[in-house]
Protein backbone atom coordinates (compact mmCIF):
# COMPACT_ATOMS: atom_id res chain seq x y z
CA UNK A 1 0.00 0.00 0.00
CA UNK A 2 2.47 2.49 1.04
CA UNK A 3 4.58 2.04 -2.25
CA UNK A 4 1.55 2.24 -4.42
CA UNK A 5 0.96 5.92 -2.17
CA UNK A 6 4.53 6.65 -3.47
CA UNK A 7 3.38 6.14 -6.80
CA UNK A 8 0.35 8.36 -6.51
CA UNK A 9 2.35 11.08 -4.75
CA UNK A 10 4.53 11.05 -7.72
CA UNK A 11 2.41 11.52 -10.35
CA UNK A 12 0.35 14.39 -7.95
CA UNK A 13 3.79 16.05 -7.70
CA UNK A 14 5.04 15.86 -11.41
CA UNK A 15 1.04 17.82 -12.29
CA UNK A 16 2.71 20.47 -10.12
CA UNK A 17 5.81 20.41 -12.36
CA UNK A 18 7.77 18.22 -9.91
CA UNK A 19 10.86 16.04 -11.56
CA UNK A 20 11.49 12.74 -9.96
CA UNK A 21 15.62 12.51 -8.62
CA UNK A 22 17.67 9.80 -8.58
CA UNK A 23 19.35 11.00 -4.94
CA UNK A 24 17.79 12.53 -1.99
CA UNK A 25 21.03 15.67 -3.23
CA UNK A 26 19.75 16.80 -6.07
CA UNK A 27 16.47 17.10 -4.76
CA UNK A 28 14.08 20.32 -3.52
CA UNK A 29 11.64 18.33 -1.47
CA UNK A 30 12.62 15.00 0.43
CA UNK A 31 9.75 12.49 1.60
CA UNK A 32 9.67 9.32 4.04
CA UNK A 33 6.54 7.04 3.28
CA UNK A 34 6.21 5.82 6.37
CA UNK A 35 4.53 2.60 8.17
CA UNK A 36 3.04 2.36 11.20
CA UNK A 37 2.80 -1.09 11.43
CA UNK A 38 5.90 -2.66 12.43
CA UNK A 39 8.33 -1.94 15.55
CA UNK A 40 11.08 -1.25 13.97
CA UNK A 41 9.94 1.05 11.34
CA UNK A 42 10.04 4.19 13.15
CA UNK A 43 13.55 4.05 14.47
CA UNK A 44 14.77 3.85 10.93
CA UNK A 45 12.69 6.85 10.02
CA UNK A 46 14.07 8.36 13.00
CA UNK A 47 18.00 7.87 11.84
CA UNK A 48 16.78 8.49 8.24
CA UNK A 49 15.37 11.77 9.21
CA UNK A 50 18.68 12.70 11.09
CA UNK A 51 21.31 11.08 8.08
CA UNK A 52 18.95 14.26 5.98
CA UNK A 53 19.47 16.77 8.51
CA UNK A 54 22.72 18.33 6.30
CA UNK A 55 20.24 18.90 3.42
CA UNK A 56 17.55 20.74 5.09
CA UNK A 57 20.24 23.61 6.42
CA UNK A 58 20.73 23.70 2.87
CA UNK A 59 17.28 24.56 1.95
CA UNK A 60 15.70 21.43 1.13
CA UNK A 61 11.95 20.96 2.24
CA UNK A 62 11.85 17.25 4.09
CA UNK A 63 8.53 15.78 4.96
CA UNK A 64 6.78 12.54 6.66
CA UNK A 65 4.06 10.72 5.11
CA UNK A 66 1.69 8.07 5.76
CA UNK A 67 0.65 5.99 8.78
CA UNK A 68 3.57 6.97 11.00
CA UNK A 69 2.68 10.72 10.19
CA UNK A 70 -0.49 10.01 11.27
CA UNK A 71 0.18 7.93 14.51
CA UNK A 72 2.72 9.26 15.83
CA UNK A 73 2.41 13.21 14.86
CA UNK A 74 3.26 14.30 18.49
CA UNK A 75 6.51 12.20 18.93
CA UNK A 76 7.46 13.41 15.01
CA UNK A 77 7.07 17.39 15.97
CA UNK A 78 8.84 17.32 19.20
CA UNK A 79 11.70 15.29 18.36
CA UNK A 80 13.95 18.29 17.14
CA UNK A 81 14.07 15.93 14.14
CA UNK A 82 14.98 17.68 10.66
CA UNK A 83 11.10 17.89 9.54
CA UNK A 84 9.33 20.74 7.84
CA UNK A 85 6.15 19.15 8.07
CA UNK A 86 3.71 15.58 8.11
CA UNK A 87 1.29 14.20 6.17
CA UNK A 88 -1.88 11.32 6.78
CA UNK A 89 -2.43 9.25 4.10
CA UNK A 90 -5.47 10.69 2.81
CA UNK A 91 -3.25 13.98 2.64
CA UNK A 92 -1.60 13.44 -0.43
CA UNK A 93 -2.67 16.05 -2.77
CA UNK A 94 -1.14 18.69 -0.10
CA UNK A 95 2.04 18.20 -0.84
CA UNK A 96 2.56 19.43 -4.02
CA UNK A 97 2.46 22.99 -1.94
CA UNK A 98 6.22 22.77 -0.78
CA UNK A 99 7.32 22.70 -3.85
CA UNK A 100 6.23 26.17 -4.22
CA UNK A 101 7.27 27.99 -1.27
CA UNK A 102 5.43 26.51 1.58
CA UNK A 103 7.48 26.91 4.82
CA UNK A 104 5.73 23.93 7.23
CA UNK A 105 2.34 22.34 8.27
CA UNK A 106 1.01 19.19 9.53
CA UNK A 107 -1.89 17.86 6.97
CA UNK A 108 -3.53 14.87 9.35
CA UNK A 109 -7.47 15.35 8.11
CA UNK A 110 -9.06 11.29 7.83
CA UNK A 111 -11.22 11.23 4.71
CA UNK A 112 -14.22 9.45 4.49
CA UNK A 113 -14.06 9.30 0.75
CA UNK A 114 -10.31 9.61 -0.73
CA UNK A 115 -9.38 7.43 -2.59
CA UNK A 116 -7.00 8.78 -5.56
CA UNK A 117 -9.18 7.13 -8.28
CA UNK A 118 -8.77 10.01 -10.48
CA UNK A 119 -4.90 9.51 -9.90
CA UNK A 120 -4.04 6.75 -11.79
CA UNK A 121 0.43 5.84 -11.81
CA UNK A 122 1.28 4.90 -15.64
CA UNK A 123 3.06 1.79 -16.34
CA UNK A 124 6.13 3.64 -16.53
CA UNK A 125 5.97 4.94 -12.62
CA UNK A 126 4.94 1.09 -11.87
CA UNK A 127 8.73 0.55 -13.32
CA UNK A 128 10.56 2.66 -12.64
CA UNK A 129 9.94 1.63 -8.74
CA UNK A 130 10.71 -2.11 -8.91
CA UNK A 131 12.84 -4.66 -10.46
CA UNK A 132 9.93 -7.18 -11.75
CA UNK A 133 8.36 -5.52 -15.21
CA UNK A 134 6.04 -7.65 -15.51
CA UNK A 135 3.89 -7.15 -11.73
CA UNK A 136 1.89 -4.21 -10.40
CA UNK A 137 0.34 -3.28 -7.41
CA UNK A 138 -3.05 -1.36 -7.44
CA UNK A 139 -4.58 -0.24 -4.51
CA UNK A 140 -8.51 -1.12 -4.94
CA UNK A 141 -9.81 -0.34 -1.28
CA UNK A 142 -8.32 1.74 1.38
CA UNK A 143 -9.12 2.04 5.39
CA UNK A 144 -11.16 -1.01 8.03
CA UNK A 145 -13.38 -1.20 9.51
CA UNK A 146 -12.23 -3.85 11.67
CA UNK A 147 -10.77 -2.39 14.87
CA UNK A 148 -8.85 -5.87 15.35
CA UNK A 149 -7.52 -4.34 18.82
CA UNK A 150 -3.86 -5.07 18.10
CA UNK A 151 -3.63 -2.65 15.10
CA UNK A 152 -3.37 0.16 14.33
CA UNK A 153 -4.71 0.92 10.56
CA UNK A 154 -8.66 2.18 11.39
CA UNK A 155 -6.39 5.15 12.99
CA UNK A 156 -3.90 5.73 10.74
CA UNK A 157 -6.16 5.04 7.15
CA UNK A 158 -9.40 5.44 8.09
CA UNK A 159 -12.95 3.99 7.40
CA UNK A 160 -13.60 1.59 4.29
CA UNK A 161 -14.02 3.22 0.71
CA UNK A 162 -13.56 1.76 -2.51
CA UNK A 163 -12.67 2.87 -5.81
CA UNK A 164 -14.76 2.58 -8.72
CA UNK A 165 -15.28 -0.96 -10.60
CA UNK A 166 -14.58 1.51 -13.87
CA UNK A 167 -11.56 3.35 -12.06
CA UNK A 168 -9.90 -0.12 -11.75
CA UNK A 169 -10.55 -1.90 -14.94
CA UNK A 170 -9.13 1.14 -16.63
CA UNK A 171 -6.04 0.84 -14.91
CA UNK A 172 -5.41 -2.88 -15.32
CA UNK A 173 -6.03 -2.77 -18.78
CA UNK A 174 -3.53 0.52 -18.95
CA UNK A 175 -0.84 -1.64 -17.23
CA UNK A 176 -1.62 -4.55 -19.36
CA UNK A 177 -1.09 -2.48 -22.45
CA UNK A 178 1.98 -1.68 -21.19
CA UNK A 179 3.25 -4.91 -20.92
CA UNK A 180 2.22 -5.69 -17.12
CA UNK A 181 1.25 -9.45 -17.03
CA UNK A 182 0.92 -9.63 -13.30
CA UNK A 183 -1.46 -7.50 -10.75
CA UNK A 184 -1.86 -7.48 -7.27
CA UNK A 185 -5.16 -6.06 -5.89
CA UNK A 186 -4.14 -4.30 -2.75
CA UNK A 187 -6.50 -2.97 0.30
CA UNK A 188 -6.31 -2.82 4.12
CA UNK A 189 -9.43 -5.37 3.84
CA UNK A 190 -8.74 -5.74 0.33
CA UNK A 191 -11.58 -8.75 0.02
CA UNK A 192 -14.28 -6.41 2.17
CA UNK A 193 -14.31 -4.13 -1.57
CA UNK A 194 -17.60 -3.31 -2.27
CA UNK A 195 -18.47 0.10 -4.59
CA UNK A 196 -22.53 0.22 -5.26
CA UNK A 197 -23.43 -2.46 -6.03
CA UNK A 198 -20.43 -4.09 -6.62
CA UNK A 199 -18.40 -6.86 -4.27
CA UNK A 200 -14.85 -7.91 -4.59
CA UNK A 201 -15.91 -11.20 -6.49
CA UNK A 202 -17.88 -8.85 -8.95
CA UNK A 203 -14.87 -6.80 -9.34
CA UNK A 204 -12.20 -9.62 -10.06
CA UNK A 205 -14.97 -10.89 -12.42
CA UNK A 206 -15.37 -7.42 -14.33
CA UNK A 207 -11.01 -7.62 -14.29
CA UNK A 208 -11.25 -11.39 -16.10
CA UNK A 209 -14.13 -9.96 -18.54
CA UNK A 210 -12.82 -6.66 -19.69
CA UNK A 211 -9.03 -6.79 -18.98
CA UNK A 212 -6.72 -9.15 -20.35
CA UNK A 213 -4.56 -9.56 -17.64
CA UNK A 214 -3.25 -13.11 -17.32
CA UNK A 215 -2.75 -13.31 -13.34
CA UNK A 216 -4.55 -11.54 -10.79
CA UNK A 217 -3.68 -11.54 -6.56
CA UNK A 218 -5.03 -9.92 -4.00
CA UNK A 219 -3.36 -9.18 -0.39
CA UNK A 220 -4.46 -8.25 2.40
CA UNK A 221 -7.32 -9.50 3.51
CA UNK A 222 -9.71 -10.53 5.94
CA UNK A 223 -11.23 -14.08 6.78
CA UNK A 224 -14.51 -13.21 7.38
CA UNK A 225 -14.69 -11.78 3.89
CA UNK A 226 -14.39 -15.19 2.10
CA UNK A 227 -17.47 -16.14 0.52
CA UNK A 228 -17.53 -19.75 -0.77
CA UNK A 229 -18.23 -18.07 -4.81
CA UNK A 230 -14.99 -16.33 -3.95
CA UNK A 231 -12.70 -19.79 -3.42
CA UNK A 232 -15.09 -21.51 -6.31
CA UNK A 233 -13.82 -18.65 -9.23
CA UNK A 234 -10.50 -19.17 -7.79
CA UNK A 235 -11.20 -22.70 -8.76
CA UNK A 236 -12.28 -22.12 -11.82
CA UNK A 237 -10.40 -19.38 -13.30
CA UNK A 238 -7.04 -20.15 -13.59
CA UNK A 239 -6.12 -16.01 -14.11
CA UNK A 240 -7.45 -15.89 -10.30
CA UNK A 241 -4.52 -17.30 -9.07
CA UNK A 242 -4.41 -20.26 -6.31
CA UNK A 243 -2.97 -18.08 -4.10
CA UNK A 244 -4.59 -16.96 -1.24
CA UNK A 245 -3.24 -14.68 2.54
CA UNK A 246 -5.60 -16.07 5.58
CA UNK A 247 -4.68 -14.08 8.24
CA UNK A 248 -4.50 -16.40 11.32
CA UNK A 249 -3.17 -14.23 13.96
CA UNK A 250 -3.88 -16.49 16.87
CA UNK A 251 -4.95 -20.55 17.31
CA UNK A 252 -6.44 -19.73 21.20
CA UNK A 253 -10.46 -18.58 21.04
CA UNK A 254 -9.50 -16.79 24.09
CA UNK A 255 -6.57 -14.80 22.60
CA UNK A 256 -8.91 -14.55 19.37
CA UNK A 257 -11.63 -12.94 21.50
CA UNK A 258 -9.44 -10.73 22.97
CA UNK A 259 -7.85 -9.97 19.89
CA UNK A 260 -11.64 -8.99 18.31
CA UNK A 261 -10.85 -11.28 14.95
CA UNK A 262 -14.39 -12.00 14.98
CA UNK A 263 -13.94 -15.84 14.34
CA UNK A 264 -12.73 -19.14 16.18
CA UNK A 265 -9.62 -21.74 15.41
CA UNK A 266 -12.32 -24.07 14.78
CA UNK A 267 -14.22 -21.71 12.12
CA UNK A 268 -10.80 -20.75 10.76
CA UNK A 269 -10.15 -24.34 9.90
CA UNK A 270 -13.11 -24.49 8.02
CA UNK A 271 -12.26 -22.16 5.70
CA UNK A 272 -8.93 -23.38 5.25
CA UNK A 273 -10.73 -27.17 3.94
CA UNK A 274 -13.14 -25.42 2.11
CA UNK A 275 -10.09 -23.84 0.06
CA UNK A 276 -7.89 -27.24 0.58
CA UNK A 277 -10.98 -29.20 -1.05
CA UNK A 278 -11.80 -26.57 -3.94
CA UNK A 279 -9.04 -25.31 -5.19
CA UNK A 280 -6.67 -27.57 -6.86
CA UNK A 281 -3.05 -26.99 -5.82
CA UNK A 282 -3.77 -23.61 -3.55
CA UNK A 283 -1.03 -22.12 -1.57
CA UNK A 284 -2.24 -20.61 1.57
CA UNK A 285 0.09 -18.06 3.63
CA UNK A 286 -0.76 -16.48 7.15
CA UNK A 287 0.09 -14.08 9.61
CA UNK A 288 0.41 -14.96 13.21
CA UNK A 289 1.01 -13.07 16.65
CA UNK A 290 2.75 -14.89 19.48
CA UNK A 291 2.91 -13.08 22.98
CA UNK A 292 -0.29 -11.04 22.64
CA UNK A 293 -1.72 -9.49 26.06
CA UNK A 294 -2.33 -12.42 28.01
CA UNK A 295 -1.35 -15.42 25.78
CA UNK A 296 -0.62 -18.59 28.15
CA UNK A 297 1.75 -21.14 27.37
CA UNK A 298 -1.63 -23.23 26.50
CA UNK A 299 -2.66 -20.47 24.33
CA UNK A 300 0.62 -20.36 22.33
CA UNK A 301 0.26 -24.37 21.81
CA UNK A 302 -3.06 -24.29 20.62
CA UNK A 303 -2.11 -21.71 18.20
CA UNK A 304 1.02 -24.42 16.89
CA UNK A 305 -1.80 -27.06 16.88
CA UNK A 306 -4.02 -25.05 13.99
CA UNK A 307 -0.18 -24.16 12.19
CA UNK A 308 -0.21 -27.72 12.09
CA UNK A 309 -3.66 -28.56 10.75
CA UNK A 310 -3.76 -25.74 8.31
CA UNK A 311 -0.24 -26.69 6.97
CA UNK A 312 0.08 -23.52 5.92
CA UNK A 313 2.75 -23.08 2.63
CA UNK A 314 4.22 -19.97 4.76
CA UNK A 315 3.96 -17.80 7.23
CA UNK A 316 4.73 -13.97 8.13
CA UNK A 317 5.61 -14.35 12.25
CA UNK A 318 5.42 -11.35 14.17
CA UNK A 319 6.04 -10.94 18.12
CA UNK A 320 3.63 -8.58 19.82
CA UNK A 321 4.14 -5.31 20.48
CA UNK A 322 1.60 -2.06 21.27
CA UNK A 323 0.69 0.75 19.56
CA UNK A 324 -0.31 3.58 20.52
CA UNK A 325 -3.79 4.51 19.78
CA UNK A 326 -4.67 0.67 19.75
CA UNK A 327 -8.21 -0.65 21.72
CA UNK A 328 -5.35 -3.48 23.06
CA UNK A 329 -3.00 -1.00 24.28
CA UNK A 330 -5.67 1.01 26.51
CA UNK A 331 -7.24 -1.91 27.57
CA UNK A 332 -4.94 -5.13 28.04
CA UNK A 333 -1.23 -5.28 30.16
CA UNK A 334 1.56 -6.25 27.94
CA UNK A 335 2.46 -9.22 30.30
CA UNK A 336 4.42 -11.47 28.17
CA UNK A 337 7.88 -10.89 29.26
CA UNK A 338 9.70 -10.41 26.13
CA UNK A 339 12.25 -13.55 26.70
CA UNK A 340 8.86 -15.62 26.69
CA UNK A 341 7.94 -13.50 22.96
CA UNK A 342 11.33 -14.57 21.93
CA UNK A 343 11.57 -18.15 22.43
CA UNK A 344 7.71 -18.81 21.21
CA UNK A 345 8.95 -17.06 18.17
CA UNK A 346 11.78 -18.77 17.15
CA UNK A 347 9.61 -22.17 18.10
CA UNK A 348 6.90 -21.10 15.68
CA UNK A 349 9.47 -19.95 13.14
CA UNK A 350 11.28 -22.78 13.21
CA UNK A 351 8.39 -25.41 13.18
CA UNK A 352 6.92 -23.36 9.62
CA UNK A 353 10.54 -23.15 7.92
CA UNK A 354 10.36 -26.99 8.49
CA UNK A 355 6.90 -27.37 7.08
CA UNK A 356 7.39 -24.65 4.42
CA UNK A 357 10.32 -26.77 2.91
CA UNK A 358 8.29 -30.77 3.34
CA UNK A 359 5.57 -28.04 1.12
CA UNK A 360 8.13 -27.31 -1.23
CA UNK A 361 9.86 -30.49 -1.46
CA UNK A 362 6.86 -32.15 -2.61
CA UNK A 363 7.39 -30.61 -5.84
CA UNK A 364 11.03 -32.48 -6.30
CA UNK A 365 10.58 -34.64 -9.49
CA UNK A 366 8.03 -33.16 -11.36
CA UNK A 367 7.55 -30.18 -14.10
CA UNK A 368 6.20 -26.75 -13.49
CA UNK A 369 4.96 -24.45 -15.78
CA UNK A 370 6.37 -20.67 -14.62
CA UNK A 371 6.16 -17.09 -15.80
CA UNK A 372 9.58 -15.68 -15.90
CA UNK A 373 10.04 -12.43 -13.75
CA UNK A 374 13.61 -11.59 -14.37
CA UNK A 375 17.01 -12.67 -13.63
CA UNK A 376 18.35 -14.67 -10.82
CA UNK A 377 20.37 -12.68 -8.40
CA UNK A 378 23.45 -15.23 -9.17
CA UNK A 379 23.02 -15.02 -12.86
CA UNK A 380 26.04 -14.57 -15.14
CA UNK A 381 26.89 -14.13 -19.01
CA UNK A 382 28.79 -17.22 -18.00
CA UNK A 383 25.72 -19.37 -16.34
CA UNK A 384 22.49 -17.16 -16.89
CA UNK A 385 19.80 -18.10 -14.43
CA UNK A 386 16.18 -16.28 -14.18
CA UNK A 387 13.85 -16.57 -11.77
CA UNK A 388 9.88 -16.73 -11.62
CA UNK A 389 6.69 -17.87 -10.35
CA UNK A 390 4.24 -20.59 -10.39
CA UNK A 391 0.49 -19.64 -10.51
CA UNK A 392 0.28 -20.38 -6.87
CA UNK A 393 3.37 -18.04 -6.15
CA UNK A 394 5.96 -20.09 -5.28
CA UNK A 395 9.52 -18.97 -6.71
CA UNK A 396 11.24 -21.05 -9.08
CA UNK A 397 14.84 -20.73 -9.87
CA UNK A 398 16.01 -22.48 -13.33
CA UNK A 399 19.41 -21.85 -14.98
CA UNK A 400 18.64 -21.43 -19.01
CA UNK A 401 22.56 -22.13 -20.45
CA UNK A 402 21.59 -22.80 -24.11
CA UNK A 403 18.70 -21.13 -24.48
CA UNK A 404 17.06 -17.32 -24.94
CA UNK A 405 14.84 -17.13 -22.18
CA UNK A 406 12.82 -13.50 -22.10
CA UNK A 407 11.21 -12.15 -19.02
CA UNK A 408 7.34 -12.71 -19.67
CA UNK A 409 7.73 -16.25 -21.21
CA UNK A 410 6.01 -19.02 -19.76
CA UNK A 411 8.80 -21.79 -19.37
CA UNK A 412 8.51 -25.76 -17.86
CA UNK A 413 10.89 -26.46 -15.03
CA UNK A 414 11.51 -29.76 -13.73
CA UNK A 415 12.16 -29.01 -9.66
CA UNK A 416 14.86 -31.06 -8.54
CA UNK A 417 15.51 -29.57 -5.30
CA UNK A 418 13.50 -26.66 -2.87
CA UNK A 419 14.44 -24.39 0.28
CA UNK A 420 11.67 -23.12 2.28
CA UNK A 421 11.54 -20.66 0.49
CA UNK A 422 12.63 -20.98 -2.93
CA UNK A 423 12.02 -24.15 -5.82
CA UNK A 424 15.50 -24.91 -7.85
CA UNK A 425 15.08 -26.71 -11.10
CA UNK A 426 16.17 -27.40 -14.71
CA UNK A 427 14.69 -25.57 -17.73
CA UNK A 428 12.76 -27.97 -19.97
CA UNK A 429 11.68 -25.71 -22.73
CA UNK A 430 9.00 -23.09 -23.58
CA UNK A 431 5.31 -23.01 -23.14
CA UNK A 432 2.20 -21.73 -24.72
CA UNK A 433 0.95 -18.89 -22.90
CA UNK A 434 -2.29 -19.38 -21.07
CA UNK A 435 -5.54 -18.45 -23.15
CA UNK A 436 -7.22 -15.58 -21.20
CA UNK A 437 -10.50 -17.23 -19.79
CA UNK A 438 -13.16 -14.70 -19.05
CA UNK A 439 -15.94 -15.66 -16.74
Amino acid sequence: MNEYDSLILTKLLEKENGISTRTPEQADLIVLNTCAVREKAHTKVYNRLRSLEYLQKKGKKIGVIGCMAQNLREELLYENLPLDFIAGPDSLREIGQYLHGKEAGTHLTLSKTETYEDVIPTVEHHLNNTENKITAFVTIQRGCNNFCTFCVVPYTRGRERSRSVQSIVQEVQNLVDGGIQTVVLLGQNVNSYRYQDTDFVGLVKALLNHTDIERIYFTSPHPKDYPMELIELMAENPRFCNQAHIPLQSGSDSVLKRMKRNYTAKEFLSLIQRFRETVEDVAISTDVIVGFPGETEEDFQQTLEVMEKAEFDSAFMFAYSERKGTIARKRFIDDVPEEVKKRRLNQMIDLQLKRSKAKNEAYVGKTVSVLVEAEAKRSSQQNPQFVGKMRNARKVVFPTPNEKVTIGDYVNVQIDSASSVTLFGNFIGKAEKPTLKRV
